[in-house]
């Protein structure tokens, strides 16, 4: 099975939502930022500034990890939980990813980012998420859901050929989903 590297997830939310590279690294030290390093099994967090790190902290799990880095770089409690949400989601989607691609199912089938032609969508609204099948410039046969997790779902269920592979592509990715933790 393929090992998830939380702290690449971490990056591309980061990047995404704007946030300046000169803020954090990821695997190595950089003077006036937050990093994070692996150090054996150990994930350690620091503030980096004058050549020392400060504010060292040291965890078992890179998601705990990832989560001390969002802590740090988020201004308020909102900020905080937007993007560790934003994280998790970026996180399921991956792993959602390499599951469609272990059951053969092509990426040009489906799109996590939004419209694609021929293609069932799936993307964020201001406060729920939407599945959507794009045809000819328009959206399709359109769902709304509260989470993530329930588009995912409709999303598999319109990509599988069968039942008995519904089932399948959904039990491996809660599975693959669990062992990222």
């Amino acid at each position: 099975m393929k090992q998830y590297k939380l702290s690449n997830i971490l990056r591309k939310v980061l990047e995404n939502i704007g946030i300046p590279e000169s803020y954090y690294s990821i695997g190595k030290y950089k003077e006036g930022a937050t990093c994070i390093e692996k150090v054996g099994k150990i994930y350690v967090v620091y503030d980096a500034e004058r050549a020392g790190k400060y504010e060292y902290r040291k965890y078992e799990s890179e998601l705990d990890a990832c989560r001390e880095i969002i802590h740090r770089i988020a201004k308020n409690n909102e900020d905080f939980k937007i993007l560790v949400q934003e994280f998790y989601d970026t996180r399921a989607k991956e792993v959602l990813k390499e599951v469609l691609d272990n059951e053969g199912i092509p990426l040009q089938y489906y799109s996590l980012e939004g419209y694609a032609e021929e293609a069932v969508c799936m993307e964020k609204s201001d406060d729920s998420y939407i599945v959507y099948i794009g045809e000819k410039g328009n959206k399709d046969d359109v769902s709304n859901h509260s989470n993530i997790s329930k588009a995912l779902l409709k999303l598999i269920s319109e990509v599988t050929e069968s039942y008995a592979q519904e089932e399948k592509v959904i039990e491996t990715f809660i599975d693959k989903l669990y062992k990222t933790v």
